[in-house]
């Protein structure tokens, strides 16, 4: 199903803030409330169901990577940003995060794992599913 020209509005009017503006530079800010702020494309309560979930990947991701919560987030919005600026393709943040908190080896580079979720999406034209099917099969 092909997102509609609304959606794609609003997604490349999201996709265009930089990290700085969505908040994600600000430490007084919940980095993970803003990352799933930016995924969903709304405000959400600091008592949001997904709230937790997304802390624990960002906590994980930066335990296997070595790289900080900010940094991380800012990676997952600007892979999200290249693949629709790219291929028109509405991928969201907290599924990059998602690719890297579950997939990112211990040790190596976050990039590694966030390009080759990119490839997926943008190059196999593969869903968020898909993607992540892929993934898990080592291909």
């Amino acid at each position: 199903m092909k997102p509609s020209f609304a959606a794609a509005a609003c997604a490349a009017w999201f996709l265009a803030f930089p990290a700085q503006a969505a908040g994600l530079g600000d430490p007084e800010l919940d980095v993970a409330q803003r990352l799933l702020e930016v995924s969903l494309r709304e405000d959400i309560p600091a008592n949001h169901p997904r709230l937790a979930k997304t802390r624990e990947q960002l906590q994980r991701v930066a335990k296997q990577t070595g790289e900080n919560e900010n940094a991380i987030a800012q990676a997952c919005m600007r892979n999200a940003r290249y693949v629709f600026d790219a291929g028109r393709i509405d991928v969201r943040p907290h599924e990059v995060l998602e690719a890297a908190a579950q997939y990112a080896p211990a040790g190596k580079p976050l990039n590694e794992t966030t390009q080759r979720y990119v490839q997926l999406r943008l190059h196999k034209k593969l869903d968020h599913a898909g993607a992540m099917a892929q993934m898990a099969a080592g291909k």
